[in-house]
């Protein structure tokens, strides 16, 4: 087996060589007579496989086999800062190759190491040997069988990997599973239950992800612990998994707050403030030209210029700044995979606030769009994907608290959730909101929906785990009840001639 690269570009030899000139080479004794400008020989080809603000890998291929160059120029500063006052962070990866290797733990075989200052350190570099294996296959159960062996044999050396996840692991040409980024690994005189299933957790929170097999996991267990004195359990695996997803949405949500490699901090400058995507150009004086040049979409608080929406919001003292839990909101939701119109910025001056979106000029409102649906099964279809979009929100115990119809776009047949300032994630989202959503859906979709086919979107929405006929009834009646307490007509529902026209199907005591 061959490892299959992603070569996004070709390298020059030479530019790459100056790079790394000046810097002091450290080679491991296994390959002391490997000369360092031997990697870089004419003849040879570079490519750059991977690249992002903190790390840049390359792939060299030689004569004599390939090798992996990780370089890691420290240009940011709060990587300065992280380096300088933990400066044996720079050869971690470095030594726990070599601890690995001396433990009998498969794992790359090291080559040389480079760094540039000490204190402080301008950057560094590891180069390691090519296992020569292919990616790790999430759904190929005897790749994952053979990664709890190897699982096991790391956790009972005291090795736990901080940021385990499969593109961190490859199978050998020999079948066996490979670490093949040490960087945040750390060595333990033993390691504790809940590390294990910490370790774990966040690793099967990848491969639960691509596999429907539920089984898998109590396989896997049971070969990992086969060599532990102590049995993890799978109820434990998923507490963790769960954990390691809230850790993973919360970590991502808050990156739009702060530099990072897709986001940025706009420095405070004659009163302006605020955050916005790095590979997007606009500034204050463009939201100005736009409000002056732009189309009121809305109340005059939402503006569409060119294929910009601007959210307006005056600033008060004792009111909430409704353009910036828009910005965190729409990340918060776009991280968990409900779609949001894409966010580009949020400024803030003295007397105002502005939220940046895309404007999706071709876009429909809910009811335009299942007006414009003139066949009886697509229509069905449609529903049917409404209903387990709802349900997938409620799932992930998101919370509208004015989930109508208005604020539910469709653009290319994809529902979208806009007005977000009223969204709330919740710890746990109760039924009685779950009801209070699908209530407010239900009152603000038109007649023309009828009531078997309203019926029909909320068997949809319990997804085959349909509560007792009794709690139905109980569910629908409260909807109902809610439904008929609100001005509908605004959205062109009126319950009256929606009832008399579906006579057959009305249960009174539901509806009335």
């Amino acid at each position: 087996m061959t490892q299959s690269f992603d070569l996004k570009s070709t390298v020059s030899i030479q530019d790459l060589a100056a790079r790394l000139d000046d810097y002091c080479i450290i080679k491991d004794p296994a390959y002391k007579d490997l000369g360092f400008d031997q990697l870089f020989q004419i003849e040879n080809e570079i490519y750059l496989i991977a690249s992002s603000v903190r790390r840049e890998v390359y792939v060299i291929k030689t004569s004599f086999g390939n090798y992996f160059l990780k370089l890691s120029p420290i240009l940011r500063r709060k990587d300065r800062n992280r380096f300088f006052i933990l400066p044996w962070r720079i050869k971690a990866e470095w030594r726990n190759l070599d601890k690995l290797k001396k433990n009998g733990v498969p794992a790359p075989q090291r080559v040389f190491f480079g760094f540039k200052g000490r204190i402080p350190c301008q950057g560094f570099f590891l180069v390691t040997k090519d296992v020569g294996g292919v990616s790790l296959n999430c759904q190929n159960s005897d790749q994952i069988i053979k990664l709890a062996d190897y699982l096991s044999l790391l956790h009972s050396y005291g090795f736990f990997h901080q940021d385990l996840h499969p593109e961190n692991i490859l199978i050998d040409s020999d079948g066996n599973p490979v670490l093949i980024d040490v960087q945040e690994v750390f060595s333990l005189p033993w390691l504790p239950d809940w590390l294990r299933s910490k370790n774990i957790g966040s690793l099967w929170r990848h491969i639960g992800y691509y596999t429907q097999d539920k089984n898998l996991l109590i396989d896997f267990l049971e070969r990992y612990n086969r060599q532990q004195k102590t049995s993890l359990t799978t109820q434990r695996i998923y507490e963790n998994v769960h954990q390691s997803q809230k850790r993973f949405y919360i970590s991502r949500s808050k990156r739009c707050l702060k530099n990072s490699t897709e986001f940025q901090i706009i420095d405070k400058k004659n009163g302006v403030k605020g955050y916005k995507r790095r590979d997007f150009s606009w500034g204050i004086d463009d939201c100005r030209t736009a409000l002056r040049q732009g189309e009121y979409i809305k109340d005059k608080k939402l503006v569409g210029y060119k294929d910009i929406c601007l959210k307006i919001d005056d600033r008060h003292f004792f009111h909430k700044d409704r353009c910036l839990a828009s910005w965190k909101m729409a990340r918060a939701l776009a991280v968990r995979g409900i779609r949001v119109p894409e966010t580009l910025a949020y400024f803030r001056d003295l007397k105002r606030s502005y939220f940046l979106t895309r404007f999706y000029r071709n876009s429909l409102r809910l009811n335009t769009y299942l007006s414009s649906i003139t066949d009886k099964k697509e229509k069905h279809l449609i529903l049917k994907e409404l209903a387990e979009w709802t349900q997938m929100i409620h799932s992930l115990n998101i919370w509208q608290r004015d989930f109508k119809s208005s604020n539910i776009l469709v653009d290319h047949g994809q529902f979208m959730m806009v007005d977000l300032e009223g969204v709330k994630i919740c710890k746990n989202l109760s039924l009685r909101k779950k009801i209070v959503n699908l209530a407010q859906l239900n009152a603000s979709i038109s007649n023309i929906v009828t009531l078997k086919e309203r019926l029909r979107f909320f068997h949809f929405y319990w997804q085959g785990n349909l509560p007792s006929r009794k709690k139905r009834r109980l569910i629908y009646k409260r909807i109902w009840k809610i439904t008929l307490g609100k001005n509908t007509l605004p959205f062109g529902l009126e319950p009256t001639k929606l009832i008399s026209a579906n006579i057959k199907y009305v249960d009174h005591e539901i509806i009335s």
